[in-house]
């Protein structure tokens, strides 16, 4: 009996290792299967293991307002499908000292923004500047939402700013209905921070840590419901959020030369797609309209395909970035 038990186990155990290996090539992949519940599968088990650089003690540090920012120098940032170098300058930005002096257009964002997953050089801020030959600062951090990424400007030299360009996130919403309804933005504590970048410690992908993400999914599924399909589309009546960036746009005090303001959203693997149709048929637009010198709005969707986003990872490539620094660059007024 006890050999048939013996063997069951190292069956049982072949199998699991079996599994782990296979998981580990599908996350591994960097283009999608085709088999749309397989690739959504990936994609939960992937960000399951995700580190995130905001919680990186070699990438980031703790901010008394803005709760974190990157940590001045260079790290490497890595996850499953990719590893980067971040090079960032003495403010806290991925981007160069030189570019903190008197930028003509300045980026606001998220890790979209930011180039979480592409080469230092090639995010669409970056491509901005070489193509026009203005000096133009990316600011984008990883989980900003629009409050925070408005209260950086207040720490930037804006003595010759013509252009403000803000990559929206469908999740900013949170962050941009507190701060209306408390009038300010106040960054967590410090015991906080310490905490998320314990915890981020244990995160990471490789061998052995994919099997318990997907049970976890499986759990999740059998035990509470599908949950959120993070491939669909948002209804049209869902879509509160864009009131809520005007107003926040709105109330920000954006000097007596206003700059040009260009808005469109970035979202994980291209989710979405409505905010900005929304937004551009908003009935209170005209106030921010009327609080700057020029408001484009980009509908991403009409720029971006599936392929422009890292798989399974979600955010834009180099080759989306590039996609999208070149309609930025049509829009932008000239000097």
């Amino acid at each position: 009996m006890w050999r048939v038990i013996g063997i069951n186990i190292l069956i049982l155990a072949v199998l699991l290792v079996g599994l782990e290996a296979a998981l580990a090539w599908l996350v591994a992949r960097d283009s999608p299967t085709g088999i749309r519940s397989v690739d959504r599968l990936v994609r939960k088990i992937y960000w399951a293991n995700v580190s995130y650089v905001q919680y990186l003690p070699d990438c980031a540090r703790y901010d008394s307002d803005l709760s974190y920012t990157l940590r001045p120098g260079s790290c490497v940032f890595e996850n499953t499908s990719f590893s980067t170098e971040l090079d960032v300058n003495s403010a806290g930005y991925r981007d160069s000292e030189a570019s903190l002096d008197a930028p003509e257009i300045v980026v606001l964002g998220d890790s979209q923004a930011m180039g979480w997953g592409v080469r230092q050089g090639k995010t669409f801020a970056d491509v901005i500047e070489a193509e026009t030959g203005r000096k133009t600062l990316n600011t984008g951090v990883s989980s900003y939402g629009t409050a925070r990424e408005l209260m950086t400007l207040n720490r930037l030299d804006r003595s010759n700013l013509k252009t403000v360009i803000i990559q929206y996130s469908d999740n900013d919403g949170y962050e941009n209905r507190r701060y209306l309804s408390e009038g300010t933005l106040s960054a967590m504590p410090e015991e906080t921070y310490a905490q998320l970048v314990a915890g981020n410690e244990e995160a990471g992908g490789g061998f052995g840590h994919y099997l318990p993400a997907l049970f976890q999914e499986v759990r999740g599924r059998f035990g509470g419901g599908e949950g959120e399909d993070e491939d669909s589309e948002l209804p049209m009546a869902e879509l509160k959020d864009p009131d809520v960036l005007i107003e926040v746009l709105t109330n920000w005090d954006w000097g007596t030369t206003p700059p040009q303001l260009i808005v469109f959203d970035v979202n994980t693997g291209g989710r979405g797609g409505h905010f900005t149709e929304v937004l551009s048929t908003a009935p209170n637009l005209g106030l921010l309209r009327s609080k700057v010198s020029d408001l484009q709005i980009l509908h991403t969707p009409d720029i971006l395909d599936a392929g422009d986003y890292l798989f399974p990872d979600g955010h834009l490539s180099e080759a989306g970035h590039q996609k999208l620094a070149d309609a930025i660059v049509d829009v932008i007024a000239p000097n």
